[in-house]
């Protein structure tokens, strides 16, 4: 049993190639572009045409999806700028309006407002209302706590609070 490898197999083609007639050689080189043909059209052709059809198929819908984004995208930059405008007034303001809506003005002991900072102290506030409350004013006002001492005082659940909060 004789093994063909590459090196003995290019001089029996090339041999073959010599020995054929010109009408052979015609045939053999359609063949091979019948055979390229044929992997170009199964290979790249139909997967392409394929595709073609599907993103033709789908445009509507990407579309779509692509102006519901533009709509959205146009809805956050108008609500970013109207909270902007919001955030843009005075802070003391904003914190004794937020701490009137939580129903939270009786439990503050000092406020004090110097250089756009809100300095308040509540003597014994709940703590979960005191965080729904700085969370909804830094929602809202763009104000945040920038100090904090929090204690906690003998009844569970609720704290002392000395904060400073700015922009």
């Amino acid at each position: 049993m004789t093994t063909v490898t590459l090196a003995t197999l290019s001089p029996a083609l090339a041999g073959a190639w010599d020995r054929a007639s010109a009408r052979e050689r015609t045939l053999v080189g359609a063949a091979v572009v019948v055979v390229a043909l044929a992997a170009g059209w199964a290979w790249l052709w139909q997967p392409m045409t394929a595709d073609i059809a599907r993103m033709q198929r789908d445009l509507p819908r990407e579309r779509a999806v692509l102006a519901a984004a533009r709509a959205q995208a146009d809805d956050l930059v108008a609500s970013r700028r109207a909270a902007a405008a919001a955030r843009s007034g005075e802070p003391r303001a904003a914190v004794e309006r937020l701490l009137a809506e939580r129903g939270l003005r009786g439990a503050v002991s000092a406020l004090d407002v110097k250089d756009a900072r809100v300095r308040l102290t509540f003597g014994a506030v709940d703590f979960p209302a005191l965080v729904g409350w700085l969370d909804a004013l830094h929602a809202r006002d763009g104000l945040r706590a920038i100090e904090a001492v929090v204690t906690a005082r003998v009844e569970p659940g609720t704290v002392r609070a000395e904060l400073t909060l700015a922009r």
